[in-house]
């Protein structure tokens, strides 16, 4: 669950937005709808943790994870739908390739060995294991066939 309490965000004197209450539950689809340049992204950004507001507070509950695309919509082009997904979790995404990387090496040195452990205990730690299913769930959520994970 996320909760915004009173949150307010001022640029240069100029009010975005103020004494914003919202509570997201789990269960629950939300959009955020509004004209261009209305702070939609900044809402966002916030609630990512990646800005600060001028007023208020997100809390945030312990366990619950909160996942960032940029915008560019062009930046995932190369790869999966999977991909693009896991790569919401930055530290999965960069475990999972680590990992790739090493088990696709023809010698793995002890060094590899031991770094190839603790990978598999973050990448476990980070629900790693559940991550395609948790991309199907989303999809599935969201009306789209979950055959798409494996496009491009």
């Amino acid at each position: 669950m996320i909760t915004v309490s009173n949150l307010g965000l001022n640029f240069s004197g100029t009010n975005l937005f103020s004494n914003a209450d919202l509570k997201f539950t789990p269960g629950n689809c939300y959009g955020i709808i509004g004209a261009n340049g209305s702070g939609k992204s900044t809402f966002l950004r916030i609630l990512s943790g990646e800005l600060e507001p001028t007023s208020g507070e997100v809390i945030v509950a312990e366990k619950t994870r909160i996942s960032v695309l940029k915008q560019d919509h062009y930046a995932y082009d190369s790869y999966t739908v999977l991909d693009a997904i896991i790569m919401g979790n930055p530290r999965l995404y960069e475990v999972m390739v680590q990992k790739d990387a090493l088990y696709a090496q023809e010698d793995v040195s002890e060094e590899d060995g031991i770094l190839l452990g603790e990978l598999e205990y973050e990448f476990a730690e980070l629900n790693g294991w559940e991550a395609e299913s948790e991309a199907s769930k989303l999809l599935s959520g969201l009306g789209m066939d979950i055959s798409m994970l494996y496009l491009k």
